[in-house]
């Protein structure tokens, strides 16, 4: 099954710094702002892993896990800054997942983002 990334406004290759940036500015828009969800990025040899996780209320242990937003993981390839969308798996996983769509060429990156009533293709 191909793998759709969709690109960005990258300086490439993509280091931790822009890795947040393009998370900041195409993973946490809208409704997921609104609410404090944020991404935690988990940096691989081939991209970044970006789980979105809801804040801490003020009332849990500060070193407690955070909590996993469902269905939105993705991950930023970092040659290309393209992002694509993922199950909620352990960031290993996904990366894992990922290496192998580059190597077996599973990997298309679009042009464009899909229209709006289009949804992206997960894995």
């Amino acid at each position: 099954m191909d793998i759709h990334a969709y690109p960005t406004d990258a300086t490439t290759p993509v280091d931790p710094t822009e890795a947040h940036r393009i998370a900041e500015r195409h993973l946490t828009n809208g409704d997921y702002a609104d609410r404090g969800i944020t991404y935690q990025l988990a940096e691989f040899d081939t991209c970044f892993v970006a789980v979105a996780t809801f804040p801490r209320s003020p009332h849990v242990d500060p070193d407690s896990p955070p909590v996993i937003v469902g269905g939105s993981v993705c991950v930023i390839d970092k040659p290309t800054g393209a992002v694509s969308y993922w199950p909620t798996y352990p960031a290993d996983l996904v990366a894992d997942q990922y290496a192998t769509a580059l190597r077996d060429g599973t990997l298309v990156i679009e042009d464009d983002w899909p229209e709006d009533d289009e949804s992206p293709s997960s894995a």
